[in-house]
């Protein structure tokens, strides 16, 4: 993402962005480290995006306001995994006017929404997590290598 692969059509505009880290018990430091990077690559690439930042397992914690240049906070989570509470969060927290895209970076391993949300998605998914023809909304990538 933060090479401009995904995010290209939004350089110049104002959008707010938001990140679901996968921090459940799936999920390693290896792994961990990986999301982390790519945040801080779409920071870094896109200073004009508003990004909102949640970890997530079975449920979702905070959101952080994150700028360009700014440190992390640090990871919350460790249980089982569930896609729901986070897009039920950027359902709320979305005023419905401005241009917005969530991003979720995980294995894939989880309960997914019945209904898919309103926002696109962009599925970051683990070497070895789920097929990507799994994912029942969205666009699903996967990451080349987490070494």
């Amino acid at each position: 993402m933060y090479q401009g692969l995904y995010l290209e059509s939004l350089i110049g505009e104002s959008v707010n962005v938001f990140v679901a880290v996968d921090t459940s018990g799936s999920i390693g430091q290896v792994e961990l480290q990986a999301f982390l990077s790519e945040v801080y690559g779409i920071l870094a690439a896109y200073p004009h995006l508003h990004c909102l930042l949640y970890y997530a397992d079975a449920d979702v914690y905070e959101p952080y306001e994150l700028e360009s240049q700014q440190n992390l906070p640090k990871p919350q989570g460790g249980g089982g995994t569930s896609f729901v509470p986070f897009f039920k969060a950027i359902n709320q927290e979305w005023d419905r006017h401005s241009q917005a895209v969530s991003i979720y970076l995980t294995d894939g391993y989880g309960t997914f929404p019945s209904k898919p949300p309103e926002l696109p998605t962009l599925w970051v998914v683990t070497p070895g997590g789920l097929a990507l023809e799994q994912f029942p909304f969205g666009e699903a990538v996967r990451l080349l290598s987490i070494d």
